[in-house]
C-alpha cells in the first residue's frame, strides 16, 4: 500500500513541487508533457480518499492550444474524467495520481492535435461553455412549456412569501406560471416583457472565441445557420421589442436551449420606435459594440420533466385510467405521473377507488397521516398535484361498477389486486369489445412475488384464463407459483394478507416496465412474474400466455 510520502516522491519525479494552497488542500505546480509542448498546471488535492478527483488547473494557455478549449472552464480547471467515470483507488494514491495526470495529458493531446475532437466535444457540452465561459455569472432563467411554433414567450417573476427569493420564468401559458407559484407557495407577477424564440436543426458553430458583442453575435450566427441568423434579423427589424430596455433570445438547438440578450440604448431605441429597421442598422454599425449577456436556461416544463429520462415517447396526451388507489395503486399512480400521465391537452389520469385511507393502510401506502380518513382517490390526486401541478387528474370516489365511461381511455390499469374486480373489468372488455388494453397487477402471498397480465385484442390469455375451468376445484391456478400457503390475519371481521411496503413498490415497478415496453410498441411478454430473493416459489416463465381452453370468459373452445 502506498503512503503519502510515496505520493509526494512520485509527484516530485513528475516535476511537481509544493505550491501555496488553502488548508487542508495540498497544491503542486508542474507541467504536463504534451506532444506539442509543456502545459503549466497546478494540481490541487483536497480529498485523499478520492471521492472527488484532484483538480488540475491550467496556469496559462500555450500557443499550440486554441483559445476556446473543450473540458476547460473559465477558471482554467480541466475536466479530464467525467464524474463517476473512474473510481480511483484510495489505498493506492500513487497509481490514482498517475491516472489523473496521464488522462489530463491525453485530453490535452487530443485537443491540440485533432480539430474534430475539439469541435465535437465543444458542441456536445456547448451549454456549459456558453454559461460558464465568461467571467460574468449568466442570468438564470427557468423555461416552462413553449407552444409549438411560438415566436415568443412571456416573462414572469416568482417570489417567495418573505420576498427573499425570486425566480424568473419564461413560458407560453400564464396559467403554468400560476401553477408553479402555487406549488412553491410563492406569488407570481408578469413582467410585460417577451423572450424571442428561435430554432435550428444544426449544431452550434465552434469559433475561436465565443461572441461577446452584438457584432460578434451576428457573425457567429451567420456561420452557424444562415436561416437562424435571418430569423434573428427579422425580429430586430420588426415592431414589438423596442419598448423594452433589453431584448433576449432563446434558441432551441440540438444541444439544448441557448439564451442571450443585450441592452438597448435608450436614446436610439426611443428615437427609432417607429422605425425598427433603422435601429437594426444601428446595431450593425456603432451599436454593434454593445456587450452581450448570456442566459442559463433551465427547462422545468412538463414536456421536459417527463421525457428527459426516456429514449422513447412518454404518456403525453394519453388518457389513462387507474382502478384502485390502495397500496399497489398509490405507487403505480406516482410512476404513471412521472411517465407523463395527465400531461398535454388531451392527457388525463383518472383515479378510481371507493374506499377511504385507514390507519391500517399507512404502512404500505405513499400517503401519510395528512391524508388519513380521506377518500383515497381524492387524497392521492391532491398529493400528486402538489408534486406535479401541470397534470390533469380526475378522482372518482366510487366503485368501478358505477363508472359508466370506464373504457374512455387508451390504457386501464387494474391495481386493486382483487380477483373479483379483475374478472368484472375483464368481462366488460370482452363483452363490449373495447379497444383499450387492461394491465392487471397483483401481489402474491406475503409479498413473495408480483405478477401482471396485459390483456388486449390480441389472441393471448384474458384475465380469467389464469384459472383452470374445472367445476370440481375452487379457483385452481393454471400456473402454480407459491410453494406454501400465505399467512392470513384478521382485523375485526376483515381478513388481510400482511406484506411489506416493498411488495407494492415491486408491483409498481413491474407495471412501469410493461408500460414502457408498450410505449415502445410491444408490451410482450404479456404475462410476467417477479419473485423476491429467498421466496419459496416455483419458477414461472415470462411469456405471451395462450388462451385457456374452456375459459368461461373469452369462450375459447
Amino acid at each position: 500500500m502506498s503512503t503519502l510520502g510515496d505520493s509526494l516522491r512520485y509527484l516530485r519525479s513528475r516535476g511537481f513541487n509544493p505550491a501555496v494552497a488553502r488548508r487542508p488542500a495540498r497544491a503542486f505546480s508542474g507541467a504536463l508533457a504534451c506532444l506539442k509542448g509543456q502545459v503549466p498546471v497546478t494540481l490541487t488535492i483536497s480529498d485523499w480518499d478520492f471521492l472527488e478527483y484532484p483538480r488540475i488547473t491550467l496556469n496559462s494557455t500555450p500557443s499550440f492550444l486554441p483559445p476556446l478549449l473543450p473540458h476547460v472552464d473559465i477558471l482554467g480547471d480541466l475536466c479530464y474524467f467525467a464524474k463517476g467515470a473512474v473510481t480511483l483507488d484510495r489505498y493506492d494514491p500513487v497509481t490514482a495520481l498517475a491516472q489523473c495526470l496521464d488522462q489530463a495529458t491525453s485530453v490535452l493531446n487530443k485537443i491540440s492535435t485533432d480539430p474534430n475532437y475539439r469541435n465535437s466535444d465543444i458542441q456536445g457540452e456547448f451549454s456549459a461553455h456558453w454559461e460558464l465561459g465568461q467571467a460574468k455569472i449568466p442570468w438564470l432563467v427557468y423555461l416552462g412549456d413553449i407552444d409549438t411554433g411560438a415566436k415568443n414567450a412571456h416573462y414572469f417573476k416568482l417570489r417567495d412569501s418573505k420576498g427573499a427569493q425570486t425566480r424568473i420564468l419564461v413560458c407560453s401559458d400564464p396559467a403554468e406560471a400560476g401553477r408553479l407559484a402555487l406549488a412553491w407557495g410563492w406569488s407570481v407577477m408578469p413582467l410585460h416583457r417577451k423572450c424571442w424564440l428561435l430554432k435550428t436543426a444544426f449544431l452550434p458553430h465552434v469559433p475561436d472565441r465565443l461572441p461577446g458583442t452584438v457584432k460578434e453575435l451576428f457573425v457567429w450566427l451567420r456561420k452557424w445557420d444562415p436561416d437562424l441568423s435571418q430569423a434573428l434579423q427579422n425580429v430586430l427589424g420588426s415592431h414589438g421589442y423596442l419598448h423594452q430596455d433589453y431584448v433576449t433570445f432563446a434558441i432551441d438547438s440540438p444541444v439544448g436551449w441557448i439564451g442571450f440578450g443585450f441592452d438597448l440604448n435608450a436614446q436610439y431605441r426611443i428615437g427609432y420606435t417607429k422605425s425598427p429597421k433603422r435601429f437594426r442598422n444601428y446595431l450593425h454599425n456603432a451599436g454593434g459594440t454593445q456587450q452581450l449577456f448570456r442566459m442559463s436556461l433551465r427547462p422545468i416544463g412538463s414536456s421536459f420533466v417527463h421525457s428527459r429520462n426516456l429514449s422513447y415517447p412518454d404518456l403525453l396526451g394519453k388518457r389513462i385510467t387507474l382502478i384502485g388507489c390502495g397500496a399497489i395503486g398509490s405507487f403505480v399512480a406516482t410512476a404513471l405521473v412521472r411517465l407523463g400521465a395527465g400531461i398535454g391537452e388531451r392527457g388525463r389520469l383518472r383515479l378510481i377507488d371507493p374506499e377511504s385511507l385507514g390507519p391500517e393502510n399507512l404502512g404500505r401506502h405513499t400517503l401519510g397521516y395528512p391524508s388519513l380518513l380521506q377518500a383515497k382517490a381524492i387524497a392521492l390526486r391532491e398529493d400528486l398535484l402538489r408534486q406535479f401541478p401541470h397534470c390533469h387528474i380526475e378522482a372518482k370516489y366510487q366503485s368501478v361498477v358505477a363508472v359508466s365511461d370506464l373504457f374512455s381511455a387508451e390504457l386501464i390499469v387494474d391495481a386493486t389486486g382483487e380477483e373479483a374486480v379483475g374478472e368484472y373489468i375483464n368481462s366488460l372488455r370482452l363483452l363490449g369489445r373495447h379497444g383499450a388494453p387492461i394491465l392487471h397487477v397483483w401481489i402474491r402471498g406475503n409479498g413473495e412475488a408480483v405478477q401482471a397480465l396485459w390483456a388486449d385484442k390480441g389472441g393471448d390469455a384474458c384475465y380469467r384464463c389464469l384459472l383452470v375451468p374445472n367445476a370440481q376445484v375452487h379457483r385452481q391456478e393454471r400456473i402454480k407459483l407459491l410453494k406454501t400457503a400465505p399467512e392470513r390475519r384478521m382485523d375485526g371481521c376483515r381478513a388481510f394478507t400482511p406484506y411489506a411496503v416493498s411488495a407494492p413498490m415491486h408491483a409498481a415497478a413491474l407495471v412501469a416496465d410493461m408500460i414502457c415496453d408498450w410505449l415502445q410498441g410491444d408490451p410482450s411478454p404479456r404475462f410476467r412474474t417477479r419473485a423476491r430473493e429467498k421466496a419459496e416459489v416455483f419458477e414461472v416463465k415470462n411469456q405471451n400466455l395462450p388462451k385457456m381452453k374452456g375459459c368461461p370468459a373469452c369462450g375459447q373452445p
